[in-house]
């Protein structure tokens, strides 16, 4: 079975902020770090781009849950493993929370495969998406670690790209990315989407991102 890597921060919310029930479905690299065409291969790779802790802070402050989902085919490609992927996680947060105490992530869920291996997780497909959802608002429960190879939900892979965009689990849920692949993965899951540039990352569409009457950009995944 080819599933996700999951990795489950503790539930922390800023001080007398209520839950609003939308998650902020977040692409990484491009998106809150620099990227790189080699892969971010170990914490010392890693550099936030201006301004995206201070988004992801403003999110949870207006009650988004926070998850960022990611394509990493170096783990398939045997460059390195779970466990450093972990570890470049954990200074992400690090990083954020040090320029803003409430930028809480509360997930992030990893594809580690290549394009070939045919998963159902690897964007534009939306099964990271639908498994943040379990995870974070049904009753999918995983502990709070580096989870291996959760299967990905089944209704993820019935998406009929040809028809109209499927309705959303909450009007509020967004998907920001830098790529096609992040919008396509928005769309199947019937988010609002915001695309970004790569150089510049979420704090971009900050203020659309923190408006609840955008609608987000169009795309059509197939036209």
């Amino acid at each position: 079975m080819l599933g996700a890597v999951v990795e489950v921060y503790p539930n922390k919310w800023p001080e007398g902020v209520e839950p609003n029930g939308a998650i902020a479905f977040v692409d990484r690299d491009g998106v809150l770090n620099i990227g790189s065409p080699n892969y971010i291969n170990n914490p010392e790779e890693l550099i936030l781009l201006d301004g995206a802790a201070e988004t992801i802070g403003d999110l949870k402050r207006l009650g988004f849950k926070i998850c960022i989902v990611t394509n990493q085919s170096a783990i398939f490609r045997e460059l390195w493993d779970e466990d450093r992927l972990h570890e470049i996680h954990s200074e992400l947060s690090r990083i954020m929370l040090s320029i803003d105490s409430d930028a809480f992530v509360d997930l992030i869920i990893t594809c580690p495969h290549r394009q070939f291996d045919r998963c159902s997780c690897r964007k534009p497909m939306p099964g990271m998406l639908y498994l943040g959802d379990q995870i974070l608002r049904s009753n999918l429960v995983l502990p709070l670690k580096l989870n291996k190879n959760v299967p990905i939900p089944k209704v993820a892979t019935n998406i009929n790209w040809w028809k109209d965009k499927p309705k959303p689990v909450n009007t509020l849920d967004i998907m920001v990315g830098d790529r096609k692949s992040d919008l396509g993965a928005g769309w199947g899951f019937g988010t609002r989407l915001f695309k970004v540039r790569a150089d510049i990352g979420i704090v971009e569409v900050k203020d659309r991102l923190l408006n609840p009457l955008d609608s987000g950009d169009v795309f059509q995944p197939v036209r």
